[in-house]
């Protein structure tokens, strides 16, 4: 039970590093021996808090119970495979700007630790400043990848955002081409999960909203049915 408080306190720190842009923070995060499960466990409550700020969705959708939490959790590990697939972009795209190799498993812990801000994700289901608290907390992540790309590869501030600016490029580019596939498996999650059909856009697919649903309606209008 000690070690649970202790690991939690970890995540604590590596939260509060990522938030506040603490570069001290890189010597003890790189070296301590359960990096990589803490920065899994921070993209986890990133992507589950992501999912509580549009859980009105889930609420109209009368999703209870288990399937609420395991929404939750399915967001959660779709984040954790959101950013591994960034990770790549940025390990390919780092070691072509900078000419120096980083450890895959580093670029990993250091990617999913940048997901911290969005673990403020439930403030979207604030009235009226929802959108405008989502874009905020968008860019806080893009700066804090910014700041920790720029310690990981030991590069100047411009090259970092070169190399981030690149990934994120890329990263659209990927959405676009995965768009449909994923969103056909995200729709099976949420028929899973919710019994009811999901609309999924191509751009929320790679964009850390992998649960977005909207009930259909297939009444036709009146004057519509002889058409």
């Amino acid at each position: 039970m000690a070690g649970f408080f202790a690991f939690l306190g970890d995540v604590g720190r590596a939260l509060w590093g990522a938030w506040t842009f603490d570069t001290s923070m890189a010597q003890w995060f790189g070296s301590h021996p359960d990096a990589l499960a803490i920065s899994a466990t921070v993209a986890v409550l990133a992507g589950a808090s992501t999912l509580l700020g549009n859980s009105v969705v889930l609420f109209l959708n009368r999703v209870k119970g288990w399937r609420f939490a395991l929404s939750l959790l399915l967001n959660g590990l779709g984040f954790v495979l959101l950013y591994l697939t960034q990770a790549v972009i940025v390990i390919a795209v780092g070691q072509l700007a900078t000419g120096r190799t980083v450890a895959w498993e580093t670029v990993v812990e250091a990617v999913m630790l940048a997901t911290a801000p969005l673990v403020f994700g439930f403030f979207e289901l604030v009235p009226y400043l929802g959108p405008g608290i989502a874009k905020l907390l968008q860019a806080w992540g893009v700066a804090a990848l910014l700041v920790i790309v720029q310690v990981v590869y030991s590069t100047s501030w411009w090259q970092a955002v070169w190399i981030t600016g690149i990934a994120w490029g890329v990263m659209q580019l990927v959405s676009w081409a995965l768009a449909k596939p994923l969103a056909a498996l995200g729709a099976w999650f949420w028929r899973l999960i919710s019994g009811k059909p999901v609309l999924l856009r191509p751009q929320d697919v790679l964009s850390g909203h992998q649960f977005m649903p909207v009930e259909f309606d297939f009444q036709l209008e009146p004057g519509e049915a002889g058409r």
